[in-house]
């Protein structure tokens, strides 16, 4: 399992404070349903040094995290967490 490091953390709020997780349900800029997708492993994850708080929100749970939009939790309502 993969862990966000502390100063990332920050980043994975949406708009009202509530924290987000890999493949929670929100509701994006666009005022579309959408699911987060992190990069874990990678230089563009919440467990990388490099990580600037963006991230992808696909249509599906199971969408590649480089398809879809790229957001901040700001821009982003949580409807569901993740399972």
């Amino acid at each position: 399992m993969h862990t966000v490091l502390q100063q990332n953390q920050r980043y994975l709020r949406d708009a009202f404070g509530c924290p987000l997780r890999d493949g929670a349900c929100v509701l994006d800029a666009d005022r579309q349903v959408g699911y987060v997708r992190l990069e874990f492993g990678s230089r563009r994850g919440p467990d990388s040094a490099y990580w600037d708080g963006w991230f992808s929100v696909t249509p599906s749970r199971a969408g590649h995290p480089l398809r879809g939009k790229v957001m901040r939790g700001s821009l982003v309502q949580l409807i569901g967490s993740a399972a």
